[in-house]
């Protein structure tokens, strides 16, 4: 669970597990477009307004992949009241606000996970989660940029019903349509963001298939990114620095060859988060890690383990999905991710 390196930080300078360090896992396969991804949403909203309520103070919210996404649904349903009364600011690490762009692999011939497993046997399964679709390159950021190449044609973000056709998968066009909508546009947050992300790596950006089809893997050509999300795509928050110039501040913080995996591990971002809750930060080892232990059903509780999700998996790393939540002796923090360790 990379979470536990954070958490153990937050324990040494005081956060108390299950009272100031608070969270709920979130189900990686379901988008809020669904009644599972519905009633999580509503059950993190609850959360955030409980543990604020309970301490006096207002909500810091940490994200990393996925999880970005889930808090910018959130904060976009909710009113600038609400915001307002229980937010003080969000970090995301890693956010991938336009979407990545080997998800057209994963639908096209499935995604390994960097486990020792043929694609092929995941491809069904991965189909059929909404966060898939959810993860698809957004038309209005990508364009016109070719993603997927076969002999017969390329295909860019503007042909997905092709797309799903040619893959023998039609149902993925109404899928598709379903989430689609739901953070697309990448807007503002409207609350105090701290956007952190890494660079300098090679990305999945763009898949060659061959005469063969879709049942062999493509030749992949990389861009700049984090190893599994790109640089047009992570660095769509960096808008936000002059669209709440008025009303809330905005800060972009950018690293250099940290892995999307690692971003919950390496000391300089951790330096960076803790400093930005206002706490000191020690690269020595902290507490002892506690054990994974089951998510409990009414989410008061805090949450050390999470569920599985998808990310691209380099060699010795695991994956993770959830929310976390802290509360500094200064403020309130809640987290929710989406990680690889």
């Amino acid at each position: 669970d990379s979470y536990l390196k954070l958490v153990s930080k937050l324990v040494d300078v005081g956060l108390k597990r299950n009272v100031t360090l608070r969270g709920a896992p979130a189900d990686f396969r379901f988008a809020p477009s669904s009644p599972q991804g519905a009633q999580y949403i509503n059950k993190l909203k609850g959360l955030i307004e409980e543990t604020a309520q309970a301490t006096g103070k207002r909500v810091s919210l940490i994200s990393h992949s996925l999880g970005g996404l889930q808090t910018l649904y959130l904060l976009s349903k909710q009113t600038q009241e609400w915001k307002d009364q229980f937010i003080e600011k969000w970090i995301s690490l890693s956010g991938s606000w336009g979407g990545v762009a080997w998800t057209w692999r994963l639908f096209a011939s499935g995604e390994s996970l960097g486990l020792p497993v043929d694609p092929l046997l995941l491809r069904e399964e991965q189909r059929s989660y909404e966060t898939s679709f959810w993860m698809l390159p957004v038309p209005r950021w990508f364009g016109d940029q070719v993603i997927l190449s076969t002999p017969k044609r390329n295909y860019t973000t503007q042909d997905y019903d092709a797309f799903f056709n040619d893959i023998g998968y039609s149902a993925g066009k109404k899928l598709l349509r379903r989430v689609e909508a739901l953070t697309g546009a990448a807007e503002a947050p409207g609350v105090n963001v701290v956007c952190m992300y890494s660079l300098g790596l090679d990305t999945p950006a763009s898949f060659t298939y061959g005469k063969d089809g879709f049942d062999m893997q493509p030749i992949t050509k990389n861009s700049d990114g984090d190893g599994m999300v790109t640089a047009s795509s992570l660095g769509l928050c960096d808008r936000w620095e002059t669209a709440q110039l008025s009303s809330h501040s905005a800060k972009v913080i950018r690293f250099s060859k940290v892995s999307h995996a690692r971003m919950l591990e390496d000391d300089n971002v951790l330096k960076a988060v803790m400093n930005e809750l206002g706490l000191p930060f020690s690269s020595a080892i902290g507490s002892p890690l506690q054990p994974f232990r089951p998510m409990p059903t009414n989410y008061s509780d805090a949450v050390l383990g999470f569920d599985g999700g998808l990310t691209p998996l380099r060699a010795g790393e695991g994956h993770n999905s959830g929310l976390r939540a802290e509360v500094e002796p200064t403020g309130v923090a809640m987290s929710l991710g989406d990680s690889a360790a």
